[in-house]
């Protein structure tokens, strides 16, 4: 609980040295939100039913701009971590994102430019295959994905962009061996021999080269009320044994976020986010047949359709 309230008190302190920075005059131009929402529900004698629960999320979202005559830089900072208690369960993780961008840009037109994509992301703490609360299915930098992708960015208009890279790099980390031995998240699984026991340890990263395009869309569509939505997609060049026979080697991650401003200090935000990414594979506990013995691991490639949405209304002070 400490290591969770530091990460809350983490993205309000970074929202107050966000703030100090919007202050310095020159080619910066820097903005952002710092937020935190609780959800709480309680029932008695409640006919219809209903579970008790409590949830809050923290949410920092920061950028930061630089332009000088034709060249640009475009940063970026989103971290959200949320908890959940409902019922007699125990406090369970329902959101944890680090994600950090960087774009660089050369205007080559009015509204062509070369440019550079650096992306990073991972999360920050332990996660689980609920209801099974003793496997853990990732960690911190388990996973990480790094996205190097230089091209052309077209830009019509100030608030929307494509930026299309025919040769891009995109490295998957596994920095727990203990994962990356299973081949979590589509790294090389360790190898055995027929005695069960271990002749080479999994691979902490996989490299894939492919071809990336995003789609961003930021804007005001009123004075209080904020849209972004980012689309990627990665189709990659390599073979991928990981990947099912037949299935398409795209991935496709789609973010989308609303932001309300109610009042000064308070607001309320939606997150929307799609994801099919057929080379990530997924561990999961399965229960034994007939209940005796521990949970069986089971390594599978997740070739469906990731949805995942929040909602929250709470404290809030954009900068």
């Amino acid at each position: 609980m400490k290591r969770i309230a530091l990460m809350i008190l983490l993205l309000f302190s970074l929202g107050v040295v966000a703030q100090e920075a919007e202050e310095s005059k020159g080619p910066w131009k820097t903005s952002g939100i710092t937020s935190l929402t609780l959800n709480q529900a309680s029932f008695s004698n409640w006919s219809a039913g209903g579970e008790n629960s409590v949830a809050t999320m923290a949410l920092f979202k920061f950028f930061a701009d630089y332009t000088k005559n034709n060249f640009s830089v475009n940063n970026s900072a989103t971290l959200k971590y949320g908890l959940l208690k409902s019922g007699d369960q125990g406090i369970r993780k329902n959101e944890d994102l680090i994600e950090l961008n960087s774009q660089f840009n050369q205007k080559i037109s009015d509204k062509l430019s070369g440019s550079g994509l650096i992306n990073f992301t991972s999360q920050f703490s332990n996660g689980y295959n609920y209801p099974d609360d003793s496997t853990v299915i990732s960690k911190f930098l388990a996973p990480a994905y790094l996205t190097i992708a230089p091209g052309l960015m077209y830009k019509p208009v100030d608030y929307f962009s494509i930026l299309f890279s025919p040769v891009s790099m995109r490295t998957i980390f596994v920095t727990d061996q203990a994962l990356a031995d299973l081949g979590a998240f589509g790294v090389d699984p360790a190898e055995y021999n027929d005695q069960g026991i271990k002749i080479s340890d999994g691979s902490l990263s996989k490299l894939k080269l492919g071809a990336f395009a995003e789609f961003y869309l930021k804007k005001d569509i009123k004075t209080d009320f904020n849209f972004e939505s980012k689309l990627n997609l990665f189709y990659n060049y390599l073979k991928d044994d990981v990947i099912p026979d037949g299935t398409a080697p795209l991935d496709f991650n789609w973010q989308n976020f609303i932001n309300y401003k109610l009042s000064k200090w308070f607001s309320a935000n939606a997150f929307v986010h799609f994801a099919y990414m057929p080379g990530d594979v997924r561990i999961e506990s399965v229960p034994p047949v007939g209940g005796i013995g521990g949970n069986n691991i089971v390594v599978k490639a997740n070739d469906k359709l990731q949805v995942k949405q929040t909602f929250g209304i709470g404290f809030a002070y954009n900068f």
